[in-house]
């Protein structure tokens, strides 16, 4: 509710008016009567009890746990700001796409210290002609006013850019399908769960839309804190820190792979023909018949005496976009089947159940001899 802080004199006045009123109203209703609602009688809801003022148009509204008594005013009183708002009174944001300069005096060729970038969030220290003072984070300079937004219009613009997630306070939190306690439970969550707030689905009164994972629906607000998830501006010492940091770890990922992709290179050439070619039949008919098994092998050696291909297993085998060669390290690493080894024994010894054939893939895709799961033509 919004709380205002003017009209003592008229809420005096009001309570006195409305006590009486709720008094004779209550002395003409007959107690024997179990039907007779009091909140209907003279315009009285129910007793007052720990009575809070507060405004409603044109009107003042009196208001406990229990209690809600409405009396009409002349004049309309201007209410404080929401709570949530109060806590943004000193808060400023930059209203920009991506950042902000943060300048070491409130000058525009000043040094840049740091940025105030979309979605971090600043308290106003002190204002100057087009400039505020700031701090945020570990950084503490000016940033241009008319680039920034401050108490209210922070906060609107943080509900807008910032992403909000829920974090529950039970255990067990169930995660429902629509805004119903009947609707079909989605997942149930533990305590000190973080889950993201879904913006975009329709509110509900009671309950909160998020998303956990691939999971989306709605959980009871009671059981769960939402707040909104904003930055803090950052220095230029600390920005140069994390470019560096990234760039190590860009580095360290990029010969890791190199190192990998070595370690695989130097077991495929270590492998002698019989392996590559089993270890090529396991990959692409590792689950066919034995006979299918070897019919891929002789696919290959077909191709190295066709003499349109390489004339080597390995160059047939790792031709560009023939064969699927990215698991060929790990198979033989691991060693290839014992049925893979022997079909490709036979293969390079000259069995040959496709009878010269260069080709193959999937039965049904192609007219040709049908072995197993494939067709070779």
């Amino acid at each position: 509710m919004k709380k205002f802080k003017q009209a003592a004199a008229l809420s005096i006045a009001t309570v006195i008016l409305f006590t009486n009123a709720w008094a004779e109203a209550n002395n003409s209703v007959d107690s024997s009567n179990a039907d007779i609602n009091p909140a209907s009688t003279a315009g009285v809801f129910s007793a007052v009890s720990a009575m809070e003022l507060t405004a409603g148009d044109n009107s003042l509204v009196y208001e406990s746990a229990d209690v809600t008594i409405v009396a009409a005013t002349t004049d309309q009183v201007e209410p404080d700001l929401e709570d949530e708002y109060d806590a943004w009174s000193d808060k400023l944001m930059a209203d920009v796409d991506e950042y902000l300069y943060i300048r070491a005096e409130a000058d525009g060729d000043a040094e840049v210290i740091g940025k105030l970038r979309a979605g971090d969030v600043a308290t106003l220290i002190d204002v100057f002609d087009g400039w505020y003072e700031i701090e945020s984070g570990n950084a503490h300079g000016f940033v241009s006013a008319d680039f920034c937004v401050t108490g209210i219009d922070a906060y609107e613009l943080a509900i807008d850019v910032c992403n909000s997630y829920a974090t529950t306070d039970v255990a067990g939190l169930r995660i429902r399908s629509e805004a119903s306690e009947d609707a079909k439970i989605l997942k149930v969550v533990s305590k000190g769960t973080k889950l993201t707030v879904n913006s975009e689905a329709e509110e509900v009164d009671g309950w909160v839309a998020v998303t956990d994972g691939s999971t989306t629906g709605y959980v009871k607000a009671e059981y769960v804190q939402v707040d909104m998830a904003t930055g803090e501006a950052i220095t230029v010492e600390e920005e140069a820190e994390a470019k560096a940091a990234a760039e190590a770890a860009a580095q360290a990922a990029k010969e890791q792979a190199a190192a990998a992709a070595a370690t695989k290179q130097a077991v495929i050439s270590s492998a002698d023909d019989v392996a590559l070619l089993a270890a090529i039949i396991q990959i692409e008919a590792g689950n066919e018949p034995y006979e299918g098994q070897v019919a891929v092998g002789a696919v290959v050696m077909n191709r190295v005496c066709s003499g349109s291909y390489a004339n080597t297993v390995s160059g047939v085998i790792f031709a560009k976009g023939q064969f699927s060669t990215s698991r060929m390290s790990t198979v033989l690493s691991n060693g290839p089947k014992a049925s893979c080894v022997q079909a490709a024994q036979e293969a390079i010894a000259g069995s040959d159940p496709t009878g010269g054939l260069t080709h193959f893939r999937r039965a049904g895709s192609k007219e040709g001899l049908v072995i197993g799961n494939h067709v070779f033509y």
